[in-house]
């Protein structure tokens, strides 16, 4: 046997061994992707094509859950099938890695349904995230995939971005907490993570997406590398994906400065970089900075770029490069061990196959759905409330909006209804905003060969009858037990409903109807906000905002039916945040739901009676306006809203605004309760430490209401004597306390210094003498224990010595 079949020997011995035994088209083959609309033709695998297209074997087919949209049953036959071919038929007999993107489900038919990212990160218990994640990777798996193009950790500072709802928030410690549970969650299954987008993907110019990115070196490794250099740290992070935006001039995937210096060597990121869907393409498309096509791909793989995905047309062009000495074999050889060790390492060798027989009880149950509802229900922000929530027994409730009565509005994008929309809408030449399949579309529209796009021949991979099978969306989301707001509401109270308008349309016919049914009730419960996927949404990859404001009419709406005097409770559901300065003045409550998924019905009403009491918090600053942002809490000191001087002062140097106030509308860690909490006894375990020490920090909570709830404790440091301006604070540890009432806990945090590095002025990561400042409290705005500890010694060095998690307990 040869040596790299032998599961005894150590990975790095059988990666070796295999690349000893593979021509240079054997090795570029690995770090090519296509997509599994390339060989397969009305839900069967055409091997001929197999054999014709990949010779030599291939590195990973994306967007493979797709072939899962009629039945796991299919996929999970095709799996097989496909890597029959590769692991018998190839000459070397490597498995090929089938990869999704697995954000909050196995998206295809059978998968569970989770609530969206931003839901997630609203609960503040990053343990749900690696619960989720396993069941996501064990149905994954199930199904023959190995690969999850996921999580997004992307620090998110412009609400405006269409794929905000897919982060977790705007904060790098919260962020970093989130995404190691849920790479450590997949991971443990056998599919390996592809965190994205690396790097600064979020923060684009005007929130658009894939536009420029202005951003120094200190924020791009403090802020936004953070997360993924924690997931690599403390979870083995098996792959990123390169941002294919660009950077200071520069696209990602041919930045070496990026890549290089700051991912391999500061960082120290071993694994697999892969570049976005059509990055490449868009290098030289879009940029204009290559001449060619091919010569993208040279750019990206000489710059250190893995991978080309989706379709790896570019890459196949590499051994061109490397025989004419323009390329170097070994740069080449330097990613098949990272593409090889990663397939070694979740044992797609030795268990390439998934159980057919075995795939149905595999995926959804009771239990899986159990932890869907968990996660939307600890995720509810409780922004206002007058009184008016929880609603009494027997109150009278007019129920209004478009999303009052919708199944599929509460469900995020990346999941088994959105590509069903999207495959639908793409194959029909409908603009669909999926931009890495979107540009294959567009290559292939404007050929002189006429070929038809990606979204045409996935579409065409299934049979007419699959294709139709797939119309039913209502009856897909109603076996995994999705119910609307009006069906559970109606069950506890008398409800009066009436739609009043869509989501983004501009007719008021329905006004009318709205307004009698509010003035026929006790209490009137608004269902507004936005939609996300890639067809017709307010919200998405492609589909960003120039403005906050509730889309269409939904304002004129809230307006009219406010005007009958009864209180209005507004619900705000999409995959962003909504600058709703009207309804904070003239709403009685308004609750955050964002995407809850398929139980956002029961979950909302479990708030609205009461069943349930609201504990989630913001993970985003809410403006007031578009105005102000960029505006998120950790704006460094002497900039932003919290400037170190009076906002509302005439001075020039104020940092207000002549035509409104300059705060937030909400602040992050914001959220509210249906009984009240207070901290007390901070106490710290030293004075004084050394600039390299641990600092304990305590305090107590109670429950001073009369009803159960959960309360997040919150820490945020600042520190303000170093040589360049620090953030006026940032989040350092967090935990969410459910307390009964009257009932009191004690929070202790144990924070390291190497948590807190920072490049000083000569962009050395230090951490450095002088006074931290303490902060705990149950916002960003609400910090009511205050204290300070001096650090003494000389400046500690902390690259490559940086701690991410500050433990914490409870008592």
């Amino acid at each position: 046997m040869e040596l790299y079949k032998d599961p005894h020997q150590p990975i790095e011995a059988r990666v070796e061994d295999l690349l000893s035994r593979m021509t240079l088209e054997e090795k570029v083959a690995q770090l090519c992707g296509d997509l599994p609309a390339s060989f397969i033709e009305d839900g069967k695998v055409n091997t001929k094509l197999l054999k014709e297209k990949f010779p030599d074997g291939h590195g990973r087919f994306t967007q493979y859950s797709i072939v899962g949209l009629v039945s796991p049953e299919q996929i999970s036959r095709i799996s097989n099938q496909i890597q029959h071919y590769f692991v018998e038929e190839t000459r070397l007999g490597i498995p090929v890695a089938l990869q999704a993107e697995n954000l909050c489900g196995y998206p295809a038919a059978g998968g569970t349904l989770f609530p969206a990212m931003i839901n997630m990160g609203c609960t503040w218990e990053p343990e749900l995230a690696s619960k989720m994640s396993e069941i996501i990777g064990q149905e994954s798996r199930s199904v023959g995939i190995t690969s999850a193009m996921s999580p997004v950790i992307d620090i998110v500072q412009d609400p405006r971005w269409g794929r905000t709802y897919e982060t977790f928030g705007e904060d790098p410690y919260l962020t970093s907490q989130f995404g190691v549970h849920y790479v450590k969650g997949m991971q443990e299954q056998g599919v390996s993570c592809i965190a994205k987008h690396f790097l600064g993907y979020s923060s684009t110019q005007g929130g658009l997406n894939t536009s420029a990115c202005r951003m120094g070196k200190r924020e791009l490794y403090e802020i936004f590398a953070t997360p993924f250099e924690a997931a690599d740290k403390l979870a083995g992070l098996d792959a990123m994906m390169a941002n294919y935006g660009e950077i200071d001039g520069l696209p990602v995937i041919v930045n070496r400065d990026i890549i290089e210096n700051l991912l391999r060597k500061t960082m120290g990121f071993d694994g697999v970089l892969t570049s976005d869907g059509a990055a490449v393409l868009k290098t030289y498309q879009y940029f204009k900075v290559a001449k060619t096509y091919e010569e993208a791909g040279y750019l990206a793989k000489k710059a250190g770029t893995d991978t080309e995905i989706p379709v790896g047309a570019a890459f196949r062009q590499l051994p061109g490069y490397v025989r004419s000495g323009e390329l170097s074999e070994e740069c080449i050889d330097a990613s098949v061990r990272r593409v090889l060790t990663v397939k070694f390492k979740h044992g797609l060798f030795e268990n390439p196959y998934c159980e057919e027989d075995k795939v149905t009880i595999a995926l959804c149950n009771d239990s899986k759905n159990e932890l869907s509802e968990e996660i939307a229900a600890k995720s509810m922000v409780l922004l206002k409330n007058d009184g008016v929530l929880p609603l009494k027994k027997g109150t009278k409730v007019a129920l209004i909006g478009p999303h009052a009565d919708s199944l599929r509005y509460p469900v995020s994008g990346y999941t088994y209804p959105a590509y069903v929309e999207m495959l639908k809408a793409g194959a029909s030449g409908q603009s669909t905003g999926f931009n890495g399949l979107a540009d294959e579309q567009e290559k292939a529209q404007s050929s002189e060969k006429k070929y038809k796009g990606p979204f045409a021949v996935m579409f065409n991979m299934f049979s007419k009858e699959e294709q139709n099978a797939m119309n039913d969306m209502e009856s897909a989301l109603r076996r995994t037990g999705t119910r609307s707001l009006k069906e559970v509401l109606t069950e506890r109270f008398t409800v009066s409903y009436a739609q009043g308008c869509s989501i983004t349309g501009e007719e008021t016919d329905g006004f009318a109807e709205a307004v009698d049914a509010a003035g026929e009730s006790d209490v009137i419960v608004m269902a507004c906000g936005g939609n996300s996927g890639w067809v017709n949404v307010t919200g998405g990859e492609g589909k960003d905002r120039q403005f906050l404001d509730l889309p269409g009419v939904q304002q004129k709406l809230l307006e009219a039916v406010a005007a009958t005097g009864k209180p209005v409770v507004l619900v705000l559901y999409g995959p962003g945040v909504f600058a709703v300065n009207w309804a904070q003045e003239n709403c009685g409550a308004i609750l955050q739901a964002f995407m809850p998924g398929p139980f956002a019905g029961k979950v909302i009403t479990d708030v609205l009676d009461g069943t349930t009491n609201p504990g989630g918090k913001m993970t985003m600053t809410v403006p007031r306006s578009t105005g102000q942002i960029p505006i998120y809490y950790n704006h460094r000191i002497g900039s932003g809203y919290n400037s170190g001087g009076d906002i509302t002062s005439s001075s020039i140097f104020s940092g207000g605004y002549v035509d409104g106030p300059a705060d937030p509308l909400y602040c992050f860690g914001h959220g509210l309760s249906y009984t009240t909490f207070e901290l007390s006894d901070l106490e710290l375990s030293a004075a004084e430490i050394p600039t390299d020490g641990k600092l304990e920090i305590s305090c107590n909570i109670k429950n001073t209401g009369d009803v159960a709830g959960d309360e997040v404790v919150q820490l945020y440091t600042s520190f303000t004597e170093a040589h360049v301006t620090r953030p006026s604070k940032q989040l350092s540890g967090f935990l969410r306390v459910s307390l009964k009432p009257g009932e009191v806990k004690q929070v202790v945090f144990h924070l390291d210094m190497a948590q807190l590095g920072y490049y000083n002025e000569n962009m050395e990561f230090v951490v450095e003498p002088g006074t931290m400042h303490l902060m705990l409290g149950t916002s960003s705005a609400n910090l009511t224990l205050n204290s300070r500890v001096m650090l003494t010694g000389k400046p500690a060095d902390m690259m490559g010595r940086r701690s991410y998690v500050c433990h914490t307990e409870v008592h």
